[in-house]
């Protein structure tokens, strides 16, 4: 059986005091993998070397039996598709910032905008229509972080990697995304790998798997 998503002995060193991160992992449609550890281990790190927005120093990454060196980065990058932690918004109305991936046409491999799914995340996420209309840079913190999930969502990739997806959220918005994640990986062959360092996240995500990351050392 072809593995979906595995990545083996993936390392870079950090700059300061020869410490590195090494690991490996892997998961299945329908599943999350969380990643969890001490602040400094390199968690972010391990999230943006598997968007290839870091590349690794050494390791092996294989999605649908596939090496990642076989694909190219704009095109894995729909499929493997990464938020960080900070929400960036584009200059342009929210509904333009949910646009803005469509522009590629190329990587995306006919898949065009739906306003229908559009629409149905901003429901779940209770962001109002009104919005649309809004310059993307005025949201809050709060706001622009549910926005740049949904357009995420909208590209529709296979893997979803998300680094402290609940960081601007609390109450009901954090439980809605919660939600709408659990809702999501179960629809068609889906994964999402997740960073959190709040317990309450990983015991509310169905399906999850634990990876402690623990920070490496290099001998002197």
């Amino acid at each position: 059986m072809t593995q979906f998503f595995q990545f083996t002995n993936l390392c870079r060193h950090f700059e300061q005091n020869g410490r590195y991160i090494m690991e490996s992992g892997s998961v299945e449609p329908g599943h999350i993998l969380a990643i969890r550890g001490p602040s400094g281990a390199g968690k972010s790190t391990l999230l943006k070397m598997l968007a290839r927005l870091i590349i690794p120093e050494s390791g092996e990454i294989i999605f649908r039996g596939q090496s990642w060196q076989t694909i190219s980065p704009m095109a894995w990058r729909t499929r493997v598709h990464y938020v960080a932690q900070k929400p960036v918004m584009f200059p342009g109305t929210l509904e333009e910032n949910f646009r803005m991936p469509f522009k590629v046409s190329s990587i995306l491999n006919g898949k065009g905008f739906s306003r229908e799914n559009m629409l149905q995340y901003m429901a779940a996420t209770d962001l109002p229509l009104s919005m649309l209309s809004q310059e993307a840079g005025t949201l809050s913190g709060g706001e622009a972080a549910r926005a740049a999930l949904i357009r995420a969502l909208l590209v529709e990739p296979e893997i979803l990697l998300l680094d402290e997806p609940t960081a601007y959220l609390d109450g009901d918005n954090r439980a809605a995304v919660i939600d709408l994640l659990n809702q999501w990986v179960f629809t068609q062959e889906r994964a999402i790998i997740v960073v959190s360092h709040k317990d309450e996240d990983i015991s509310e995500l169905d399906n999850v798997s634990i990876l402690t990351v623990a920070v490496g050392k290099a001998r002197e």
